[in-house]
This record gives structure tokens, sequence and C-alpha cells, in this order.
């Protein structure tokens, strides 16, 4: 248990990873920013951090159009993308995933009593608001668990300042797209009880390294930094 917990904790440095640099970095591009996944290079400007094994993150391209696919066995890694919007102005995120399978939460290594060892989930989508303090960085981890109830919010067990909210929950839609939009804005004031600053990066992980089981989800279509009635 105190291995798997001090592995999962590195969850934490991935936050870390994102807000280093973050005050010199420049975004010069347009928004709303676009990732449709959509060409083989697609991956090119994305990070990588790799926690307990790697996570194959893969462009699954199909004629003209393509999406990304993550499969975890037994394996915990997460990916990242840095950018700048202000949710005040631009306050929505959207994106479409696809869970093909779940983790095999309270089967494997770990006893079901031991919900902090059994944080894995086919699917997260991360809005990361870095601050130079690390300690200050907040975080909306969107999530589609098996069984949690959909709205239901909770603070990580790693990390107070990362907040999970579970945008789908339940194995009806396993197999199908599912489109998400979600309103950064107002769920964080929801999640933190005060307003946001600005955006800094987004970030996707799948992870089956505490239930040493299987999962992989797909995804595609992520938009950030618009207004609704765009």
């Amino acid at each position: 248990m105190v291995k798997n917990t001090k592995i999962k904790l590195l969850l934490v440095t991935f936050i870390a990873i994102i807000t280093i640099g973050y005050s010199s970095f420049v975004f010069a591009g347009r928004l709303p920013q676009l990732f449709p996944f959509r060409k083989k290079d697609a991956l090119d400007k994305w990070e990588e951090k790799i926690f307990k094994g790697r996570v194959l993150y893969k462009v699954r391209m199909r004629r003209t159009d393509g999406y990304l696919t993550a499969y975890s066995k037994k394996t915990a890694s997460g990916i990242f993308y840095k950018l700048k919007f202000d949710p005040k102005k631009t306050p929505m995120v959207s994106w479409k995933w696809k869970v093909v399978r779940f983790p095999r939460k309270g089967k494997g290594e770990v006893a079901d009593s031991d919900w902090i060892e059994k944080d894995d989930y086919a699917a997260r989508f991360y809005v990361i608001f870095p601050k130079l303090a690390f300690t200050l960085t907040k975080t909306l981890e969107y999530v589609w668990d098996k069984e949690i109830p959909e709205g239901t919010i909770m603070t990580s067990p790693y990390f107070e300042n990362i907040k999970i909210i579970v945008a789908e929950s339940g194995k009806r839609n396993r197999g199908k797209w599912v489109f998400e939009e979600r309103n950064v804005y107002e769920d964080f004031k929801k999640a933190f009880n005060r307003e946001p600053e600005e955006v800094g990066a987004i970030a996707i992980m799948t992870d089956t390294d505490n239930t040493a089981s299987t999962a992989e989800a797909h995804y595609d279509e992520i938009k950030v930094g618009y207004k609704h009635e765009e």
C-alpha cells in the first residue's frame, strides 16, 4: 500500500511540471483552440509524464479523420498541452470521449476499503490553473467512472487543490462516443468557492497502476477557450 501511494503521489508532480516555466510561456495562437487528432503528428506538441510505466497514447487514423487512443495495462502516464485563456471571458471547454474498458476496481492488488489506492479511471480530462507557487496551483479533473454518480465533486486524496468532477458515470454508454461540454468558470467556483484565474494547460490521463488491471479510452475534438453561444 505504501509503495502504491508513493507512486501515485507522483500525480502531483504532473501538475508541478506544468506549472514550472509557466510565467515565461507565451501563447501566440487564437481562441478557441481545437485538437481534432486528424493527423499522425497531432501529439507532437503535447508533453508526456510517466509515473509507473507508459500508457500507449496513439493517434488512430480513419481515412481523413482520426482520434486519440489511450491503452493502459498496470500503467500510469499522462500527456499535457500548455496554453492560456481567461475563463472569465471564454469559460467553455468541450471534448468527446469513449470508454472501451474500465479498470477493475476492487479486483486488483488492493482492498475495497482502500479508496486512495484505487484512484484509477479509464478517462480523465484536466483543466489546470497554474500559479508561480506550485502549492497554489488548482486543477479541475473531469473523470468517467463506472460507479460514482455523475455530478459528484471530490477532493483528490493526493492534493487538496485537485478537485475531481464526475462528468460521466456508468457503463450504459461504454463503447459509445459521449460529448462533454463544461463551463470551467462555474465549475471552478463550485469546487473551490472562489473565482478562477488564468488557465495554463489541459491534460489527459488513462491509468490502471493501482488496480493492476487494464483500461482503454478514446478522446477526440477537444475545444477550449470559447463562449457558449459560439
